[in-house]
């Protein structure tokens, strides 16, 4: 059983070992399945660096716009309540007791979220930058063009031995949090919090299920 463990320095919840492995494998199996639905991350914090982008990777939205609304029907049933363990009664208490404030207004919120699934390979990173907006619809059928509260980020890795580097950091107010690459690891901050990822050194023509996957629940403030 999963144990959050919070952060003294920063607004920052880590919990190892999240999902139970059967899970894992089912919905690393349904990601697989969605592959030829990935495309080019194409996203920026505003600010374009001398080396290009903000962000590398192949990555996809859930769920799909109404426009592909059929497509919803594609998605395996583990990978879509996921939501059930990131918002199960023993996190929730967890998150409405923590010692950093921020966190209490999470069950607000908790519905309103979309997912972002993100392939890293060789090269992969993302500069430092701050989850501030979510535009289209959520999980459960809102429209939204709201700024962002939170963010969930569940790290999956099928063989870690495969992939170097890939650090998350985590900084507000001058300090400083990093954690090393670890598959089945949950984090969990406001989006008061910048945070990037170092790059990932890995085998150019590793095979695309064995890269680094981030699943990502934004969770955004409710329509006016």
């Amino acid at each position: 059983m999963f144990i959050p463990i919070e952060k003294e320095e920063i607004p920052l919840i880590v919990i190892d070992d999240f999902l139970p492995q059967r899970y894992i494998d089912t919905i690393f199996s349904q990601i697989v399945e969605l592959k030829p639905n990935f495309s080019k991350s194409n996203w920026s914090s505003g600010v374009q660096d001398e080396h290009g982008p903000n962000c590398s990777g192949e990555d996809l939205w859930l769920p799909f716009s109404k426009e592909q609304d059929d497509k919803n029907n594609e998605i395996g049933q583990d990978l879509a309540n996921l939501w059930k363990f990131l918002f199960h009664e023993g996190l929730t208490n967890f998150l409405d007791n923590c010692k950093h404030t921020e966190f209490r207004d999470y069950s607000k919120v908790k519905y309103n979220f979309a997912y972002h699934i993100i392939n890293y390979g060789n090269g992969g990173y993302y500069n430092w930058h701050l989850d501030s907006k979510i535009t289209g619809g959520t999980w459960y059928g809102i429209e939204v063009n709201n700024r962002t509260l939170f963010t969930f980020a569940l790290t999956l890795i099928k063989d870690e031995s495969l992939i170097k580097g890939g650090k998350q950091l985590f900084m507000k107010d001058g300090k400083i949090v990093e954690l090393e690459s670890k598959n089945n690891q949950l984090v969990i901050f406001p989006s008061t919090v910048y945070h990037s990822l170092t790059e990932i050194k890995t085998d150019e023509n590793l095979d695309w299920e064995k890269r680094r996957f981030n699943i990502q629940a934004w969770l955004c403030e409710l329509p006016t």
